[in-house]
């Protein structure tokens, strides 16, 4: 699948967040704070827009909305929980 360009916009983001996640990492989980535009772009790729999984980067190895919709929880290749929140 060739992404459009809000996934490709989406992946970009993932992709900083992978990067900075381990600066922050404590006790197996991080928190990174994307803007609230840029962390709707994310949702809408992994959850209303039927993005195939193999898109996203590898280094993720699950994806889920937290329980209120508040936050993107990613859990990366390394087992480390990121929580993705809009701040």
């Amino acid at each position: 699948m060739d992404p459009g360009l809000h996934v490709k916009q989406a992946i970009n983001h993932l992709n900083k967040v992978l990067a900075y996640y381990p600066y922050v990492a404590e006790g197996g989980e991080a928190t990174v704070a994307l803007t609230p535009e840029d962390w709707g772009v994310v949702a809408d790729a992994f959850f209303h827009m039927d993005t195939p999984r193999e898109v996203f980067p590898d280094a993720i190895t699950e994806y889920k909305m937290s329980g209120d919709g508040s936050e993107i929880q990613v859990t990366t290749a390394d087992g480390t929980l990121v929580h993705i929140q809009a701040g």
